[in-house]
């Protein structure tokens, strides 16, 4: 085999970057739900067996290769936390405070029903992250379900992990969440927000704890926080909605407009509270909810420079609605997850509330609608079977100037197959037998 080119390692690492780099990972805020990318795919993007050739090769190589692979790390198991802590502590006590976790950018951790050990070792690591800026918690803590609509309880993030991420990370840390049933406490959340001044994306499925009383004196400043998102996402079930904790958040941010004045992107439960968005509702750019509230005019017309707006289906009741700056308009599957189901149930349960949803949309007074986005996965990914419908949906948003496209950007006119032959052109036949 020829030899390798003399190239310095300097010049390495540029094309090591390029190779094992998923630039979007390390976005500290959210990525446009619009984008074909998605946040739960990200993580298989990462190409596993090339960064352990790459280690292989040789020695400049590995220490290269282990610092870039060391910007994200992605624990799964009780025994990769543990491994990951002890690399972590033994390269900064060789190299003091640049060891291999001075270069993590980001955490994520998803263990089903981890143990305190586990949590001491996650802890181990947020302490060797000085520059983390985005930690993701998506463990969650299960017992045997009580009945088909079990919820579990939430757990509380331990108190070591918590203190980890203060002492470390406060002044790196731009983005948090917490997406399963394990979440901070009360008091760990004030404490944490009232340090992480960076702070600009948080999620929050839920919070431990009932609400204590000194809790609600805390008028909270959050400077650069543009991104909200509460509840049990992407769902944002019953569960979200009547969620005590979630809602005293929200209230408890809603004395002044001082607290935040970054705030762009609200997603989770409805109908938020009232208080909330009469106070900020002029800032928010994005909305992200269900739909049959009866409040939804309300939030709509409270968020006057609203540019975006999801409705979470089957949640697909929409009042007609009425709004000047409002440019696009997401629906999005309460499942992202491959489901089936027999063509008539499909057809009474889906795809019937999803011709009224259209129909309620194209009724309603939006002069700047520019785009309707129907993301075609999960629940929803049987509806490219139905080419009636998505032709009179696609001719209609057509002729009043609107793009209808489908979950990866793209027209669904261009991804529907010819399905009817005929002289004239299955498009034509199909649009005479709906009665287009």
């Amino acid at each position: 085999m020829a030899s390798l080119p003399n190239i310095p390692v300097e010049i390495w690492r540029h094309i090591f970057i390029q190779i094992i780099r998923v630039p979007e990972l390390l976005l500290t805020n959210r990525i446009d739900p619009f984008s074909p990318v998605r946040e739960s795919d990200l993580h298989n993007e990462r190409d596993i067996y090339t960064q352990t050739s790459l280690l292989l090769v040789c020695k400049d190589w590995n220490a290269v290769v282990s610092e870039l692979v060391c910007e994200h790390i992605y624990l799964t198991s009780a025994r990769h936390v543990e491994v990951i802590a002890s690399r972590f502590e033994r390269s900064k006590n060789r190299q003091g405070r640049r060891g291999l976790g001075f270069r993590t950018r980001r955490v994520d951790v998803r263990i089903y029903n981890p143990i305190a050990r586990d949590m001491a070792n996650l802890a181990r690591i947020l302490r060797c992250t000085p520059n983390l800026e985005i930690f993701t918690n998506s463990n969650s803590h299960k017992t045997s379900p009580v009945g088909s609509h079990y919820i579990p309880p939430p757990v509380r993030t331990p108190d070591d992990v918590i203190q980890a991420l203060l002492s470390t990370c406060a002044l790196s840390l731009r983005r948090l969440e917490w997406t399963h049933n394990e979440c901070p406490s009360w008091d760990d959340l004030m404490a944490l927000l009232r340090e992480l001044h960076s702070l600009c994306s948080l999620t929050l499925a839920n919070i431990s704890g009932s609400h204590p009383e000194k809790s609600q004196r805390e008028h909270l400043i959050l400077p650069n926080l543009k991104t909200l998102i509460l509840g049990d996402s992407p769902s944002f079930s019953h569960a979200s909605l009547g969620n005590v904790p979630l809602n005293a958040f929200l209230t408890m941010l809603s004395d002044s407009p001082d607290q935040l004045p970054s705030l762009q992107r609200l997603e989770g439960f409805s109908p938020f509270s009232p208080t909330f968005l009469g106070m900020h509702g002029h800032k928010i750019r994005m909305v992200r909810t269900v739909a049959y509230t009866p409040l939804l005019p309300e939030i709509i017309a409270k968020c006057p420079n609203l540019d975006t707006f999801i409705t979470i289906f089957p949640h697909q009741y929409l009042d007609p609605l009425s709004h000047t700056s409002l440019r696009r308009i997401g629906i999005f599957p309460i499942s992202e997850d491959v489901v089936g189901a027999p063509t008539q149930i499909f057809s009474a349960y889906i795809m019937k509330p999803l011709e009224d949803l259209m129909s309620q949309i194209d009724q309603s007074d939006l002069p700047n609608l520019a785009q309707v986005h129907l993301r075609n996965v999960g629940t929803l990914a049987g509806v490219v079977e139905y080419p009636k419908f998505i032709w009179k949906w696609q001719d209609r948003w057509n002729s009043r100037g609107v793009r209808f496209d489908d979950t990866n950007g793209h027209l669904f006119d261009a991804q529907i197959p010819d399905m009817v032959e005929s002289p004239v052109g299955s498009r034509e036949n199909l649009r005479v037998s709906s009665g287009i």
